[in-house]
């Protein structure tokens, strides 16, 4: 672990300070009175880009009219990302594995396709006149 983000400010932190330099807060690490957060915990998955079927895991941070902040990774809490809203989905495993699953076979079916494409080009001959 090469940092962690203070839960009262988002602000990313290396883990050898001993108060948040933007908020004042005093850094506690463990236990019962632990204040800050030092790993990412999706409960959202997010739609970035068009006509992609790519879902992120990601934390719902901030909510705006039609926008939302949201971080994919732990460093994002301090300069979240802006998604609108319509393209955040409630978290879900199940769905997350399946649909990564599906996209990793696809990629090995191309793969596989460009290999035996491939093939039949390595054995075609020049034409001779």
């Amino acid at each position: 672990m090469d940092g962690v983000v203070c839960t009262n400010c988002h602000t990313w932190l290396a883990i050898d300070l001993e108060t948040c330099p933007s908020c004042g807060t005093g850094i506690v690490l463990d236990g019962e009175t632990k204040n800050v957060i030092d790993r990412l915990q999706p409960n959202c998955l997010i739609h970035r880009y068009a006509g992609s079927d790519l879902l992120e895991p990601a934390v719902f941070i901030k909510e705006g009219k039609v926008n939302a902040k949201v971080a994919t990774k732990l460093k994002e809490y301090a300069k979240p990302l802006t998604v609108p809203k319509n393209e955040i989905y409630t978290f879900s495993q199940d769905t997350l594995s399946s649909i990564q699953a599906l996209r990793n076979e696809r990629t090995a079916t191309i793969m596989r396709y460009d290999q035996l494409i491939e093939s039949h080009w390595k054995s075609l001959k020049p034409y001779k006149i």
